[in-house]
C-alpha cells in the first residue's frame, strides 16, 4: 500500500509516450490524447496542448507529400466541450494557428495529416515566428531525421501573454515555444523561442539553442 501511495503523484502529474519510451515527462495534463502518430498533453484551462511527442522517420519525409491545400483546422471532438478551442477563436487576432506536431512530418499519410489540423494540436503563434524561424527549426528536425534515420521530438509551449479572448474560450497565448530533439546517438538538441514577431524574419535557429535544463526551468517541466 505504501508503494502505491508514493507512485500516485507521478501518475497524476505526468505521462510516458511510446514515441519516447525511455523518458518520463513530469507535467500536469488534463487530457492525454493518443493520436495515430503523436501523443498530446492537453490543458483544458489553457485550451491548448502543453506539449506533443512524436517520432520523425527520415525514410518517410517527402515520400508522398500530400498537399495541405484543402485541409481545414477543426475542433477536436474527442475533448469535452469545456476543453475545446475552435478555429474561429484565432480569427483576426494577429496570431497564427501554430502546429505542435507539424504537418510536414506527416504528409506521407492523409489520415495522420488531418489529425495535425485538429485544434488539440494548435496554439497561438506569432506569424513571423511561425513562418520564418519556427519553419527553420522544423526543417532542421527533418534534416536530422534524414541523416540519422529517425529522431524523437517533443514540441511544447509554456508561459502566458494573456488570452485571445475570442468568444468564450479564452485561449492562452504562450510566452514560449520549444522543441527538443532526441537523436539515436544519444545527443539531445533543444530550442527555446519567445513568441514574438520582432527579429524573427532573419533569426537563425542556432541563436535559440539552449540546454534542456533551461527549458525545464522556464517551463516547469521535467524530462
Amino acid at each position: 500500500m505504501k508503494r502505491i501511495i508514493l507512485l500516485l503523484p507521478l501518475l497524476l502529474f505526468g505521462f510516458t509516450s511510446k514515441y519516447l519510451p525511455m523518458y518520463y515527462i513530469n507535467i500536469q495534463c488534463d487530457k492525454v490524447l493518443h493520436k495515430k502518430a503523436f501523443d498530446v498533453c492537453y490543458s483544458c484551462k489553457l485550451k491548448t496542448p502543453k506539449l506533443v511527442v512524436y517520432k520523425v522517420d527520415g525514410n518517410l519525409i517527402d515520400k508522398y507529400n500530400y498537399s495541405r491545400k484543402h485541409l481545414r483546422f477543426k475542433p477536436d471532438y474527442t475533448l469535452p466541450s469545456r476543453c475545446r478551442s475552435y478555429p474561429s477563436d484565432y480569427s483576426h487576432t494577429g496570431f497564427d494557428r501554430g502546429h505542435l506536431a507539424p504537418n510536414a512530418v506527416f504528409d506521407y499519410n492523409r489520415s495522420i495529416q488531418k489529425e495535425t489540423f485538429l485544434m488539440s494540436n494548435i496554439a497561438p503563434q506569432k506569424p513571423q515566428l511561425n513562418r520564418k524561424l519556427w519553419a527553420k527549426i522544423e526543417r532542421f528536425v527533418r534534416i536530422q531525421a534524414r541523416k540519422y534515420g529517425s529522431v524523437r521530438v517533443i514540441t511544447g509551449v509554456c508561459g502566458s501573454l494573456g488570452t485571445l479572448g475570442r468568444r468564450k474560450h479564452n485561449v492562452n497565448i504562450p510566452k514560449w515555444w520549444y522543441k527538443v530533439i532526441f537523436r539515436p546517438d544519444g545527443k539531445v538538441i533543444s530550442f527555446l523561442v519567445p513568441n514574438v514577431n520582432k527579429n524573427m524574419s532573419r533569426a537563425r535557429a542556432k541563436e535559440y539553442l539552449v540546454p534542456l535544463t533551461k527549458i525545464e526551468e522556464i517551463c516547469k517541466v521535467k524530462f
